[in-house]
């Protein structure tokens, strides 16, 4: 397995379809079906931001479709207010692994890299969100030492 930085907007826009299926499979009212072009074209903008990154996990071992999984990374200054202090944060846009890798320990190897890239940069948290109903991921998450601080509601009028 070799991890490479992508700008390829085209590709993730095709990778797109595995958590944008996920997510709208949890809540149907909330996300659109998969459309691959606008997907494409939104990370052609998000490719315009150094401070987003994109990196590719590829299997050697695959020739036609190598990827196995990505994670989306962007660098945030959350700014101070009156009623908090303002910190630097890494941020985990995206972190997707593709069904024929998932539940072999890939999910950790991506966090683990997003702390390295994190402890690299200087940057002292890493901060990441995950929908309600997904529980994989939350169990996935904590496992990795994340803990919840802040949880948001709603209510359907």
């Amino acid at each position: 397995m070799q991890i490479k930085e992508t700008k390829d907007f085209n590709l993730m826009g095709q990778l797109g379809k595995t958590m944008q299926e996920k997510h709208r499979a949890l809540y149907p009212d909330f996300f659109k079906p998969y459309d691959e072009e606008s997907i494409a074209q939104h990370f052609e903008t998000v490719f315009q931001n150094p401070k987003e990154k994109v990196f590719l996990w590829l299997d050697d071992s695959k020739q036609d479709q190598p990827v196995s999984a990505y994670l989306w990374l962007s660098e945030q200054e959350i700014k101070e207010t009156p009623f908090r202090y303002g910190y630097t944060r890494l941020y985990i846009s995206h972190i997707a692994v593709l069904p024929d890798y998932q539940n072999k320990g890939l999910s950790s190897e991506l966090l683990q890299f997003a702390d390295d890239y994190a402890k690299e940069k200087k940057i002292p948290y890493v901060e990441l969100h995950y929908w309600a109903n997904n529980t994989i991921a939350k169990e996935t998450y904590q496992k990795n030492g994340f803990s919840i601080y802040n949880e948001i509601a709603q209510k359907k009028l």
